[in-house]
């Protein structure tokens, strides 16, 4: 019976590791891929190279980096959070076009891409309280950011405030329409943006489309 007594004591001492390793890999964390961190930082330095020289055609490079992004959705490699994240701003490098006076885009789905990763990137890192990463690439801003760039291509104004366009007839940088029953200043505090108050304090606003 003492025998019968150890054994059932074995079995669930092992039951209770086997448990404990299947939680820890669980709770492993996804390695970030080199490849898409190369193709964000390459991003960054073309943009930074246009700013001095204003020689950059952005697009030519924006499409070949978008591609290989897709490519990388497709293989399920883009893993990480901040694989996510480099990939979210990559797609919303997406090239804009004015056609007739009105704001559009080349592919403005690919800003509700960019906005479903960068949402998916902010979930993570809140739930393991990641607050480091989350305070260094602000993320939150990031979301609000590609949301109000979709809306803005598709709809013609914004939901955050995120968002600036040129005005042709002034030569001035506005701050784009902003439909104000879309979002409180509570949600805009949890996105890093401004409250509305305040935006339109500092900025003058485009009005509404008349659509």
């Amino acid at each position: 019976m003492r025998n019968f007594h150890l054994s059932y004591v074995l079995i669930a001492l092992v039951t209770l590791l086997s448990c404990k390793e299947a939680q820890e890999e669980k709770t492993i964390k996804p390695i970030d891929n080199s490849e898409i961190e190369q193709l964000f930082l390459k991003d960054i330095e073309l943009r930074e190279l246009d700013a001095r020289t204003d020689t950059v055609i952005l697009e030519n490079y924006d499409k070949v980096h978008r591609n290989r992004i897709f490519e990388l959705l497709a293989t399920g490699e883009v893993k990480s959070p901040l694989d996510k994240f480099r990939a979210a701003l990559i797609l919303q490098h997406t090239a804009g076009k004015l056609c007739e006076g009105e704001l559009g885009s080349v592919s403005p789905e690919n800003y509700l891409l960019a906005y479903h990763l960068s949402s998916a990137a902010l979930k993570e890192l809140q739930a393991v309280n990641d607050t480091a990463s989350l305070n260094k690439e602000n993320f939150p801003r990031m979301v609000a950011l590609n949301y109000d760039r979709f809306l803005l291509y598709t709809e013609g104004y914004q939901k955050y405030g995120t968002q600036f366009v040129f005005d042709a007839a002034t030569g001035a940088s506005l701050l784009a329409p902003i439909d104000t029953t879309l979002a409180t200043d509570e949600e805009r505090k949890k996105l890093n943006v401004e409250p509305l108050h305040e935006l339109l304090s500092k900025y003058k606003m485009k009005p509404m489309p008349a659509n």
